[in-house]
């Protein structure tokens, strides 16, 4: 007769906190030119590394940009990414750090949106933040005030700060920083200096048609959002933008 090897719910919750304080980064490194990419979910980061991997398809192995499929590019990240800390991945050859960053209350409700409602919407049955206490039933203030509450240390990756893989204490420690805001900008610079391919179009979506944040966000809201992801607002240099934001929306009390 068959066991049921299916873990007792407070051991498989304990189980995924444990691996989810335990995550650190994802890094692509190439040596020629020496360059590394820290990846941050919900940044483009599905595009970026589909281009990574034609840069890898054409330049090391000789193969066509229009070969690269989604099984071409697991097989390129096992083969040029790691999960582990910068310093411990940055060799000898002093390489160039690069990283994408987004504005933190559009990333956070990317997060919602994505993991919670499309998620929802699609039929799964478990929501992947459930183990944080974070479910399909949640609405938008539920779910912030809940993030709120989970350091970075103890949060997954999609929900964790920007700086949380960027930093070194408050010392960013990357040579260029992208934005998603200005994504098709930002990376013809790099193509331009470490000859990467164009970036394709993997999941991007449009920030104001797809999220309307308007409909989400209140001032209470994206205050609770503001101070939870401070550090990312004031080091990654979102603070007027954030600013401006707010004072567009409309104030408690008062009616659309």
């Amino acid at each position: 007769m068959k066991q049921d090897t299916k873990l007792p719910t407070f051991v498989a919750k304990w189980h995924r906190n444990y691996k989810v304080s335990r995550t650190t980064p994802k890094i692509w490194f190439f040596e020629d030119p020496a360059f590394r990419y820290i990846k941050i979910t919900k940044v483009a980061s599905t595009s970026i590394e589909h281009s990574l991997s034609v840069f890898a398809h054409s330049k090391f192995h000789g193969g066509k940009a229009e070969d690269v499929d989604p099984q071409m590019v697991k097989h390129y990240s096992r083969q040029y990414s790691k999960h582990g800390l910068l310093e411990d991945l940055l060799g000898n050859n002093d390489p160039f750090i690069f990283a994408f960053v987004r504005n933190p209350l559009d990333r956070l409700l990317s997060s919602y949106t994505d993991k919670i409602l499309k998620a929802r919407a699609a039929g799964q049955k478990k929501c992947i933040f459930w183990n944080l206490d974070i479910h399909f039933d949640m609405n938008f203030e539920q779910f912030v005030n809940r993030v709120a509450e989970i350091p970075d240390a103890k949060i997954d990756r999609h929900l964790r700060s920007q700086t949380f893989f960027l930093c070194k204490g408050d010392e960013l420690m990357v040579d260029f920083i992208g934005k998603f805001e200005s994504l098709q900008e930002d990376w013809q610079q790099l193509m331009e200096k470490l000859s990467l391919p164009p970036l394709s179009h993997k999941n991007i979506s449009l920030k104001k048609s797809e999220n309307n944040e308007e409909s989400f966000y209140t001032k209470n809201i994206a205050e609770v959002a503001i101070e939870r992801y401070r550090k990312d607002i004031e080091l990654l240099g979102y603070q007027d933008d954030i600013a401006a934001f707010v004072n567009s929306l409309p104030s408690p009390g008062l009616d659309c």
